[in-house]
């Protein structure tokens, strides 16, 4: 198995994780033939069935809600608010939150009026929304991952060690239709079929790309290529994390990123083997200028767009979201209050209370997307014209 370098990385030393990633010429040669957290999700056993519930909160109850930068988080609302304005309606349809298409257009315009003023952005919020303490089954509390946008080394044609191809959507899948499997396709079933978008020398990276759902690609010239999800082969995903600990390959409290990529560097022979594992494979187009792109269509802003369950929570909604952030050296994890918008959504990405923050790209965003798995909660801003639907809700 070829792979540009072996990365080691300790939780308690930032310092060593921004080292993981070696030269781009720095590649060892491969031997066999073939939000990060969804490697680690497992279901657990007789889990109860989810079940939407929201109960009216107050402004006064956000901890840090004075403190917020209002306008900044107002400018993220606007890229995805005309998107949602063009819609005749935007809808969950398993909670049942429905926002028209005068309501958004009414939001949007308002909220332009407020743009770059920190008052006048807090005080649109506060005006036109409501919060609504949502809830699983009255359970408040939720688990909240990360994601970024991870860098591969490619090139436009095959040579050397960039034998490992990132592939476009096949004209012929179905949805909902299971195609070729991860090992059908990783054997070569899609060879000769022209859907190479360019081919990378790091199949352990490209099977974390599919799992972000998208990244850049550095060719040797210095040109980057950004790529996005495109499909996907409808086989279920199936979480390495899980079968790791079940098997004990790793220490049931040191199953993250990072401890499941080193273990497939260091395990040359059984790397593609375990990958599939999980039959589960995603394709992938190009992206013109700014990205990634997330569910909504538009551009997702670090620290500020959230993947949600979009069964549950509208598409461009604001959410004040209270968790924690990994610590960084010797310090505790970090208190992370903050006014995000939904934008996105992901696999492993499912029930009323749970979230993805998307934390951008280079080493400081692979380090806390790495290692984000921590327990909160969030108020949805639900506009006051649609405030009566979740009021019959517990």
């Amino acid at each position: 198995m070829g792979v540009r370098a072996r990365r080691h990385v300790e939780k308690s030393q930032l310092e060593d994780h921004r080292n993981v990633r070696p030269r781009f010429r720095q590649a060892l040669r491969h031997t066999a033939s073939a939000g990060l957290i969804l490697l680690l999700a497992g279901c657990a056993l007789f889990k109860p069935e989810d079940k939407f519930g929201a109960r009216e909160a107050s402004f006064s109850d956000l901890p840090g809600w004075q403190e917020e930068n209002h306008a900044e988080a107002l400018g993220v609302f606007l890229v995805s608010c005309e998107t949602q304005a063009k819609k005749p309606e935007v809808r969950a349809k398993t909670s049942g939150i429905a926002i028209t298409q005068g309501v958004w257009r009414s939001l949007c315009a308002e909220a332009v009026s407020a743009q770059g003023n920190p008052q006048a952005a807090r005080a649109f919020f506060e005006r036109r929304f409501i919060p609504f303490r949502i809830n699983n089954n009255g359970r408040e509390e939720g688990l909240f991952t990360g994601y970024y946008e991870p860098l591969l080394y490619g090139s436009p044609h095959r040579h050397g060690d960039f034998r490992y191809p990132v592939y476009a959507l096949p004209p012929d899948i179905r949805e909902g239709t299971p195609y070729l499997s991860r090992d059908e396709i990783e054997r070569g079933a899609l060879s000769g079929r022209g859907l190479e978008l360019m081919w990378v020398d790091d199949p352990v990276m490209l099977f974390f790309l599919q799992i972000q759902g998208s990244g850049r690609v550095r060719f040797m010239d210095g040109r980057e290529m950004r790529v996005g999800y495109a499909g996907k082969n409808n086989h279920p995903y199936v979480a390495l994390g899980k079968i790791m600990r079940e098997e004990k390959l790793l220490p049931e409290d040191g199953i993250h990123f990072f401890s499941i990529r080193q273990w497939l560097y260091m395990n040359r022979e059984q790397a593609f083997p375990m990958m599939a594992r999980n039959p589960s494979y995603v394709f992938f187009r190009l992206v013109e200028g700014a990205g990634p792109i997330g569910s909504v269509g538009v551009p997702l802003t670090p620290y500020r767009s959230l993947a949600v369950d979009s069964r549950y929570i509208p598409y461009g909604l604001p959410l004040f979201l209270e968790t924690e952030l990994a610590g960084e050296p010797q310090r505790p994890p970090m208190p992370f209050s903050r006014l995000m918008v939904a934008q996105d959504t992901g696999g492993a990405i499912r029930g009323p209370v749970r979230g993805d923050i998307f934390f951008g790209a280079g080493d400081t965003a692979e380090y806390y997307a790495g290692y984000m798995k921590s327990k909160g909660r969030y108020n949805l801003l639900v506009p006051r014209e649609v405030a009566a639907q979740l009021r019959t809700d517990g």
